[in-house]
């Protein structure tokens, strides 16, 4: 979908759009806002009892038809004649007491792709545009009514998968988020406060350097704590990525199916049937998980071979889960060890860093047969194991359990939660980095100048969170993410 620089908006402009799916559906709704709002309703609609539209009461509805004057062959209008387009409700709601807090009309007809684009195409021949995507809500935000985060969790509700990341979405719309910047932007307020004064009365107000750093200390925690907030969010909102592993004919796709309830993978006894990586979603206690299920495929035959072996490989380091596959109706043997080795390495290395470190499950599939697997030479490597069949479905429940557990220690609900857009994320990083930088400067060299500057940039970044600093592209890649209509 294009995206119009904000910059190129004319905000003076009236602009409408669909609201809804256009679709086969009970329900579909057109939304205009801006000055001549009332004017185009009255020019098109008519009202079942006779009253002029212009003059109705803010949150009122309206019952009548919307029409349009057919075309001659020269494309005029025909005088005096109109035709019905459809049967609808008018909802009015005058400014500021709108989404826009401008005027604003939405008109809800029958549902179906024709109708609703020519109730659209009738409202744009009044002289008013498009909107763009995210216009009406980028409107809300420069008339006021909301800031920043509150637009990003706008965006979530609309794109919320789970119980949870609604609440949290819900919970940003309300201000609630707004609530924990302004006490953070409030105590760096303070800090800076402290280094204006020993910089403009040296002598006599000098503060103690001790105070000043364990205020910036304090800070420190807390812009950490929501950043460390913000990556459990995006897990709760984007899913946990769990790969299955295994080598060919281990049973991998069969587990696949049944975890969604769905013959989604074709399933056979040749080996490498999967040669590609299948994706799909599904919820864990509220925490979307996104299952990939991969090519059993070791050693490449060929160049589709070779491409599924990347495709896999590239999941597999990206994986917050791993579930490694084993037949357990036979003993370990190259294929399995490689990738037991594969596991163990990329653990050590998570577990190096400051990222979290993986999950892993070990499976033990085909439990419904003669066993022969030994597992005492693949001891060291950690995480919970689960014998099941997953052809007969037996042992599924306790995978599923096993599952939400690991996906709850990467994905616990805390107070803290908020939904940053990347964009937005990386800003906050760069506040957090100014707080350090104040740090480091009182810590070393002791200059006030240097520690006052650090702050007014990471008040300046947080500004640019909520809005208060003005910052294009970060508005940009907000209100490009919307649909249109929103």
């Amino acid at each position: 979908m294009s995206f119009t620089k904000l910059k190129s908006y004319n905000t003076n402009d009236t602009i409408a759009a669909i609201a809804t799916f256009p679709s086969k559906s009970a329900l579909g709704v057109a939304k205009i806002s801006g000055k001549t709002a009332l004017n185009i309703i009255h020019k098109i609609f008519i009202p079942r009892r006779k009253k002029d539209i212009r003059n109705a009461k803010t949150y009122t509805l309206h019952y009548g038809w919307i029409m349009d004057r057919p075309k001659t062959k020269d494309q005029r209008p025909k005088a005096g004649k109109k035709v019905i387009i459809d049967e609808v409700l008018v909802s009015i709601m005058r400014k500021p007491h709108s989404y826009t807090c401008e005027d604003v009309v939405e008109i809800s007809s029958h549902g179906g792709v024709v109708a609703l684009n020519k109730i659209l195409g009738v409202i744009l021949k009044q002289g008013c545009r498009l909107a763009q995507p995210g216009e009406f809500t980028y409107r809300a935000f420069l008339n006021g009514r909301i800031d920043l985060l509150q637009a990003e969790g706008i965006r979530n509700i609309v794109e919320a998968k789970t119980e949870y990341t609604l609440e949290t979405a819900v919970s940003q719309l309300k201000g609630e988020s707004l609530e924990k910047f302004d006490c953070i932007k409030r105590a760096i307020k303070d800090i800076f406060l402290l280094t204006e004064v020993d910089i403009n009365f040296p002598d006599d107000c000098a503060t103690e350097f001790k105070v000043i750093k364990n205020k910036i200390q304090k800070v420190s925690c807390k812009i950490k704590d929501v950043l460390e907030s913000e990556k459990q969010t995006r897990t709760m909102k984007d899913g946990l990525k769990c790969v299955i592993c295994g080598k060919a004919n281990a049973g991998k796709s069969t587990l696949f199916n049944c975890l969604l309830k769905e013959e989604r993978v074709i399933v056979s006894e040749i080996p490498g049937t999967t040669r590609d990586v299948i994706e799909e979603t599904i919820d864990v206690k509220g925490v979307p998980l996104r299952i990939y299920d991969t090519a059993g495929i070791l050693t490449p035959r060929n160049f589709i071979e070779k491409k599924a072996i990347e495709k896999s490989s590239k999941i597999f380091n990206e994986a917050d889960l791993i579930m490694l596959v084993l037949d357990g109706s036979r003993a370990l043997d190259k294929d399995d060890l490689f990738l037991v080795n594969k596991i163990k390495n990329l653990c050590d290395k998570k577990s190096n860093t400051c990222d979290n470190a993986k999950g892993v499950a070990i499976i033990i599939n085909k439990s419904d047969l003669r066993q022969k697997l030994n597992l005492k030479n693949i001891s060291y490597i950690k995480g919970f194991r689960v014998k099941l069949s997953a052809l007969k479905k037996e042992g599924i429940t306790h995978l599923e359990k096993a599952i939400s557990k690991t996906a709850n220690k990467f994905g616990n609900k805390t107070q803290d939660m908020v939904f940053l857009s990347a964009y937005q994320s990386e800003i906050l990083k760069s506040a957090y980095d100014d707080i350090k930088e104040a740090e480091k400067n009182l810590a070393q060299s002791r200059e006030i100048d240097l520690v006052n500057l650090s702050l007014k940039n990471a008040l300046d970044n947080l500004g640019k969170l909520t809005g208060e600093v003005f910052c294009e592209e970060l508005l940009e890649n907000i209100f490009s993410n919307f649909c249109i209509g929103k």
